[in-house]
């Protein structure tokens, strides 16, 4: 494991060595993190960009600010500003976060992911999923990618196939499509 935390650490060198060079007013940063498939099954890299980074050695985590995007495997972060620590794989996001996975499309006010794990915690007021024939809003909700199950706390709202169902918390199978 120590061999693959000095990867994360060269490439966050790396990365900051290219921050550090001057950019174009508009241009927007590329840093490509390197994983292994034991940590995200079947993935080897993430691709991120932002119009702003910024690489702290001591912590191994990057602060990403405008136009934040974090892609791994099928999918994508988006949100205005977030860091990601190369050394446990955690991600914290602020404002308007977006994640998409094929036709599956959740946002929150803010996120909290353990890549690891394959979770994602999404904190609202405003958190919702949606996929065609599917809309659930809530509070706050919890998305794990290997069981593709949500969970949805607080004020929640499903619409499926026009039908509406209200709850305290609901947990949803996205390969049944059905609610637990």
């Amino acid at each position: 494991m120590r061999k693959y935390a000095r990867l994360f650490l060269a490439s966050g060198i790396v990365g900051l060595s290219l921050a550090a060079l001057p950019q174009a007013a508009d241009a927007r940063q590329v840093i490509p993190l390197s994983i292994t498939d034991s940590i995200i099954q079947g993935h080897d890299k993430a691709i991120v960009t932002a119009d702003h980074s910024s690489y702290n050695p001591d912590t191994a985590r990057y602060t990403l600010r405008g136009n934040v995007t974090i892609q791994f495997g099928s999918r994508t972060f988006r949100t205005d500003a977030a860091k990601i620590s190369t050394k446990t794989l955690q991600l914290w996001t602020e404002n308007n976060t977006q994640l998409m996975e094929g036709d599956l499309h959740f946002t929150g006010g803010a996120v909290y992911a353990d890549l690891q794990a394959n979770v994602a915690w999404f904190f609202g007021p405003n958190c919702s999923l949606e996929r065609p024939g599917l809309a659930i809003h809530s509070d706050n909700m919890v998305y794990n990618w290997c069981t593709r199950i949500a969970s949805f706390d607080g004020h929640v709202l499903c619409i499926q196939k026009g039908e509406q169902r209200t709850a305290g918390h609901m947990e949803y199978d996205l390969d049944t499509e059905k609610i637990r």
